[in-house]
């Protein structure tokens, strides 16, 4: 899905705070947020290397949702290039449904905007976890991937 560029720049992250309790704070990939990203507990899921690339920013811009000094939810740009970059997200099993994916996703794109014209977020039809984020955003979808099999 390519994001809706007349909806997301309005969308602020406490209007999306705004539907859960008493959210976790958020980083963003900012020089104060990539400090204090150093001192956070790595996520199991991520492999040494590429956690220390990606709080350096090394890969693009990230925001992540932190509870208890772990990230419990990061959206990240797995795939980019001067002109676009895609969205990556991950939230912690028992952080889901509190909506702080849509949260760091909104949070990712207010920093990846900066640098880069055109943001996609894109997720499988069987994704319903991920579809739900897309919808909670307003994103706009744009077509599918299809896979030619040789």
């Amino acid at each position: 899905m390519i994001w809706d560029e007349e909806r997301l720049p309005a969308l602020e992250v406490d209007a999306i705070h705004g539907l859960t309790p008493a959210p976790p704070p958020l980083l963003i990939s900012d020089t104060e947020g990539r400090r204090a990203a150093r001192r956070l507990n790595r996520p199991g899921n991520w492999q040494p290397g590429e956690w220390a690339e990606l709080i350096r920013g090394e890969t693009g811009e990230w925001a992540m949702a932190v509870h208890d000094n772990s990230p419990v939810s990061i959206c990240f740009s797995p795939a980019s290039n001067d002109t676009a970059a895609e969205a990556g997200i991950w939230t912690r099993a028992d952080f889901r449904g509190r909506r702080l994916a849509p949260a760091v996703v909104a949070a990712w794109s207010r920093r990846e905007r900066r640098n880069k014209g055109v943001l996609f977020y894109s997720t499988t039809a069987a994704n319903h976890a991920s579809r739900s984020v897309a919808r909670t955003l307003g994103l706009t979808p744009l077509g599918w991937i299809w896979t030619v099999r040789t």
